[in-house]
């Protein structure tokens, strides 16, 4: 059994951890959360070959490290832990220790407890060097409430997601959601590779390319014809090859029963779209008749929606997994809502 640390981004107190869990259920990973401090979360695995999927899947997590050992914030315990790790796998590697810290603890400074604990793996590993550039392995030490130890696994490279944002792509409309939102929603819907992923409020289509960039087979849909070409456009530019998008309305899906192995959408509110509450109640509620329908047994729905008060009414066929509220500006306070068809 293994221990993964992964570091948090921070962004918003519960969606980084929730984004963690549903991707490894989304790839079928049996793990087990024993930790979860944010911006700290420590998983029980049974392999890792997961890592790679997570670094290249998630958008709220800056690294992860697999955990060699845990312990009070005090040098004295952390060298002696060191000591007695096996540390035969580094021969004939290149190293580097990297500590940060997470808190405002005076006692550690990273710089001074990095040469302290590099000096120990260098006398006790057999031909190892210091390759503070390129290493072979890297240590990662992080100083919060406890004093955490390993090897890192991962890091996201979370500047892609920037390289994506709505202002660089060709066609433009205001309120899409940024890059990182929209892959937080396609991962808690539990998308997966090669499975059958729809939106069905596509607007500029900045879901469908996130679901795209995870390897789905996507699906946009809008009920307006400017929408759908410059989504299309849009994909283009991001080498993506959408099943296809649609012009159609979301209360009437022309898409067969039981297809759909995942849906994420951010139906229009609030935003530059005018609608009065009633009827965005009516429009949502007849959106999760029609996913209940579309939804495989099993799969899940993320659908966004505003924290004002709206009637939904969730479909006998689907259950509620769990819900999250981000701020989007004083007036606004979004809900982000996921359900699984039964």
């Amino acid at each position: 059994m293994y221990k993964l640390l992964l570091i948090l981004s921070g962004e918003h107190q519960t969606l980084p951890a929730a984004e963690v869990k549903a991707t490894l259920e989304a790839e079928e990973c049996s793990f087990n959360v024993s930790e979860l401090n944010p911006p700290i979360m420590v998983i029980e695995l049974n392999n890792l070959e997961v890592c790679r999927t997570l670094e290249k899947r998630l958008a709220m997590t800056l690294e992860g490290m697999v955990l060699l050992f845990k312990c009070e914030v005090d040098v004295n315990a952390i060298e002696k832990l060191l000591k007695d790790l096996d540390l035969s796998f580094l021969e004939n590697k290149s190293i580097a220790v990297r500590v940060s810290k997470k808190t405002s603890c005076e006692d550690v400074k990273p710089m001074e407890l990095e040469k302290r604990l590099g000096a120990i793996i260098l006398r006790l590993a057999k031909n190892v060097k210091v390759n503070l550039r390129r290493p072979d392995v890297t240590f990662r030490g992080l100083v919060s409430r406890y004093f955490y130890f390993g090897v890192k696994a991962f890091e996201v490279n979370r500047g892609l997601y920037d390289l994506r944002r709505p202002r660089y792509r060709p066609f433009f409309h205001p309120g899409s959601l940024e890059p990182r939102m929209s892959r937080v929603f396609v991962n808690l819907a539990r998308s997966r590779k090669g499975s059958i992923f729809l939106d069905p409020f596509n607007g500029t289509g900045g879901l469908s390319i996130e679901a795209s960039m995870i390897g789905c087979q996507v699906i946009g849909l809008d009920i307006d014809d400017r929408m759908c070409h410059g989504a299309l456009n849009n994909m283009k530019v991001f080498n993506c090859n959408p099943l296809g998008v649609i012009r159609g309305d979301a209360r009437k899906l022309p898409i067969a029963v039981g297809s759909v192995d995942s849906i994420a959408t951010d139906p229009p509110y609030g935003r530059s779209t005018s609608l009065k509450k009633a009827l965005l109640g009516d429009l949502l509620n007849d959106f999760l008749n029609q996913a209940e329908e579309l939804l495989k047994r099993g799969r899940y729905l993320c659908f966004a929606h505003p924290s004002w008060h709206i009637d939904l009414k969730i479909p006998s066929g689907m259950v509620l997994v769990e819900q999250h509220e981000v701020r989007v500006h004083k007036s606004l306070t979004r809900k982000i809502t996921i359900l699984r068809r039964v």
